[in-house]
């Protein structure tokens, strides 16, 4: 593997992941303000922000009961339904029994890896490797830009928004992460320590082709979120003269 291309993967996937997440927030709240704004009721934007986000919602939880359901994971409840506790809005929940934490781990990222794979499912992205940074992004246009002249494609679209902006683990699925980190970082560092150059190589190789296949995806729901982030700053601009008080949830 060049080492030249794996550090423009690497920096790219850092570029757009960041991105995808100072934008996500910023949706998330200027979403949350415009809802509040338009209704003058906080519950009501509560239900109609949920409403919003159920397919993604929904799938969420579903991964994360499917998964518990194949490593053996008891569960107790299964819930999609917007709870308040406090300022905070659960938009949906899975109680499952405490195991291990590779397996609640696995649990816990279980949405991330269905949700990517919707998209590209619902987005009709082929699986091929993009070779540079400049690929990654032209992989993601290209997936998006054919979407309004296919049949459903506005749905396709909104599917992508729903999935991409619900699929994130919350803090309680990544609570098990930092020990599977810790064991993650001290079978890498023996594997280098101990390992044959070929295995150095094959792991590197392995790493950086898996990024070059899940920016491009991530770089599509960029791609989907920022015209909606730019059109909600417009109305809420716009709403700020009638109901400047209003906040988020």
């Amino acid at each position: 593997m060049d080492s030249a291309v794996a550090l423009e993967t690497g920096l790219v996937f850092l570029t757009i992941s960041l991105l995808l997440y100072v934008v996500q927030r910023a949706l998330h709240r200027n979403l949350q303000i415009a809802l509040n704004r338009l209704t003058g009721h906080p519950d009501t934007a509560v239900m109609l922000y949920w409403a919003l986000l159920f397919p993604g919602v929904f799938l969420h939880e579903l991964s994360h009961w499917l998964a518990a359901l194949l490593l053996r994971v008891r569960r107790y409840r299964f819930a999609i339904w917007p709870q308040r506790a406090g300022r905070q809005i659960r938009l949906g929940a899975v109680q499952l029994a405490e195991v291990d934490p590779f397996r609640m781990s696995v649990i816990g990222a279980a949405p991330l890896v269905v949700g990517l794979i919707v998209i590209a499912i619902v987005g009709g992205h082929r699986f091929s490797t993009p070779t540079s940074g400049m690929e990654m992004w032209e992989s993601a246009w290209r997936m998006l830009e054919t979407l309004p002249q296919e049949e459903w494609g506005w749905a396709r679209f909104y599917c992508i928004f729903a999935v991409g902006n619900a699929m994130w683990p919350s803090p309680s699925d990544r609570a098990a992460w930092p020990a599977m980190g810790i064991a993650g970082s001290l079978l890498a560092f023996f594997l280098l320590l101990a390992g044959p150059i070929s295995l150095h190589q094959a792991i590197l190789s392995i790493t950086i082709e898996s990024l070059m296949r899940l920016t491009p995806l991530l770089a599509a729901v960029l791609l989907v979120d920022l015209p909606i982030l730019m059109g909600l700053v417009g109305l809420n601009l716009v709403l700020s003269s009638i109901r400047p008080e209003a906040r988020d949830f």
